[in-house]
């Protein structure tokens, strides 16, 4: 009994694919504006399916970067070393206080030259204790207060000194 309930299911099944393409069949009657053969078709794969090369365009090997180059100043303080604190705090305050070394030496001096390239990391280790905290908070510079003393002085430096 179940073979030929199989069977009557199998049958009924083919009935249905072939009534369902019916209308495709009608359609196929009429002209179409293109149509695509089946070789056509697997050629144009193919041709997606070629391996390209990896060599740059020359539009891309004469593009260097987007890029904007920002209007830095020509005297500038460097970027402290990872290697002089682990802690970046630490770091930005031995930025400030090569910021307020150089401008002393601006002040003493008068000379608008840039003193920040004749101030050796090792200078900023040196004066450090006398820029230190002494009010009993856990960090070794109050940083805010550096960046201020030194942008101070940088505007002063600035109204004497224009680049």
């Amino acid at each position: 009994m179940d073979t030929k309930l199989m069977a009557i299911i199998a049958v009924a099944g083919i009935a249905a694919v072939g009534l369902a393409a019916l209308p495709l069949v009608n359609r196929a009657d009429q002209p179409e504006k293109e149509t695509v053969s089946m070789p056509t078709v697997v050629a144009q794969v193919a041709v997606i399916n070629e391996p390209g090369t990896l060599e740059p365009t020359q539009a891309q090997t004469d593009f260097q970067t987007m890029a904007v180059e920002p209007d830095l100043p020509d005297c500038r303080p460097p970027r402290p070393p990872k290697e002089l604190a682990e802690v970046t705090l630490t770091r930005n305050g031995f930025a400030a206080i090569l910021e307020i070394m150089a401008m002393r030496r601006w002040q003493k001096t008068g000379s608008c030259e840039c003193f920040y390239e004749q101030i050796l990391w090792d200078d900023v280790l040196a004066a450090a204790p006398e820029f230190e905290r002494t009010d009993g908070v856990d960090l070794r510079f109050d940083v805010p207060k550096l960046r201020a003393g030194a942008g101070t002085l940088i505007a002063q430096r600035s109204k004497v000194c224009p680049e």
